[in-house]
């Protein structure tokens, strides 16, 4: 029985509470429901297309984010998400679009801005991510998203000094997200990776092995804009034995990536089977 009774507003409610413990499947239930009850609430097609976007599901968020914004053109969040759902896909240009038309009404929107810095990254241009990223952190917004891009921006651009600032600033965000979920991959996975940018890579194996420990078979985690599985984990662990002059253990990781995806590029790689930069292999 749904505290409230049997309208969609109370299914609206459940689905917020569902979503804020992180089942998301649950909570896309209960937003669908509140959605086939009242068609014309645009806060749950909102908050369904969060879910399905968390989910991996990126045409379904698209749809619901769209339906959302047709009830309320002026719903910034759901321009945001939509943007970010754009950014999954690879639609650079609708991303772009979407997250321009947030920054044209409201110019103080974080998530826009480093939904800029996310297309800039991907496509190389480190200046402009570092730029926006910075400036999003600057202001104190979405502390380990702005940091962890700049970060990397800052890595990609060998400044390293503004590198180690960035990224050991994103990992001290992280105590509460381990804190708070001990057994899930997400914190150590996100820490191997800030451990093995700032070349401290004994830390970043155990966090990586963390990581792989809390790691469900088949699952694939998506936590701050990131995605990865086992295979990724696998690869962080190879790259560093490698790094460390360990082809052992860059090897046991190979291994055991060829059995999850025969084929892999990077496992052939780590075996020294291929050509390729280290750098830009990295995982």
């Amino acid at each position: 029985m749904l505290f409230g009774g049997e309208n969609a507003e109370s299914y609206y409610d459940e689905g917020l509470t569902a979503a804020m413990k992180g089942d998301f499947e649950k909570a896309v239930a209960h937003f669908q429901k509140a959605t086939t009850l009242d068609g014309a609430l645009a806060a749950a097609w909102y908050q369904l297309g969060r879910c399905w976007l968390r989910l991996g599901r990126v045409p379904e968020a698209v749809s619901a984010l769209e339906r959302a914004l047709t009830i309320t053109p002026k719903m910034a969040l759901a321009r945001v998400e939509l943007g970010y759902a754009f950014l999954k896909s690879g639609l650079h240009e609708r991303a772009s679009a979407a997250f321009a038309a947030v920054l044209d009404e409201r110019p103080d929107t974080p998530r826009a801005a480093l939904g800029l810095g996310y297309i800039a990254f991907q496509q190389r241009h480190w200046d402009t991510a570092f730029g926006l990223a910075e400036r999003v952190a600057a202001a104190g917004a979405e502390p380990f998203e702005a940091h962890y891009l700049a970060g990397r921006a800052a890595h990609a651009m060998k400044l390293d000094q503004a590198a180690s600032n960035h990224l050991y600033t994103a990992d001290a965000q992280l105590d509460k997200l381990i804190e708070t979920n001990p057994d899930a991959p997400e914190g150590y996975f996100l820490r191997g990776q800030i451990y093995t940018l700032t070349g401290d890579l004994a830390r970043a194996l155990e966090n990586y092995a963390e990581a792989e420990r809390c790691m469900e078979p088949g699952r694939r985690c998506r936590v701050y804009n990131e995605e990865f599985d086992l295979v990724d984990i696998l690869a962080g662990q190879g790259w560093c034995h490698r790094k460390m002059g360990s082809p052992d253990g860059a090897r046991a990781a190979a291994e055991r990536i060829l059995e999850l995806k025969p084929g892999s590029q990077r496992a052939k790689w780590l075996l020294g089977e291929a050509g390729g930069d280290a750098e830009r292999d990295r995982p």
